[in-house]
């Protein structure tokens, strides 16, 4: 229950923080980059539960997820893309995919 209510907390302050970056430079762009990037941070950690299956690559994805969420929030304040921190995350589910792919049972 309190971590839901940390991970809402801390959505309502990236909303925040997107709210202020708009209001700094009133371009729909940045807004909607924003969004996007916080959309795809929400993503890579909900597919974390799936990839319980393999624990190394968990805790692989696990790191790469909180990096990315870095890189949000360096966008969110700087406007400063990173987009191999953004994307770091997909390395670790494309390495899942091909694990699961590689020993399927036949």
């Amino acid at each position: 229950m309190l971590l839901y209510l940390l991970a809402a907390l801390f959505l309502l302050a990236l909303g925040t923080l997107l709210v202020r970056a708009y209001r700094a430079d009133r371009r729909a762009a940045t807004l909607l980059t924003g969004a996007a990037l916080i959309a795809m941070g929400a993503f890579f950690t909900g597919f974390t539960r799936t990839m319980i299956v393999y624990k190394p690559l968990m805790v692989l994805h696990i790191a790469l997820t909180l990096y990315c969420w870095y890189a949000v929030i360096l966008y969110l304040l700087r406007r400063k893309l990173e987009l191999h921190a953004l994307f770091s995350p997909a390395v670790s589910m494309l390495l899942f995919f091909l694990v699961a792919y590689y020993f399927k049972e036949r």
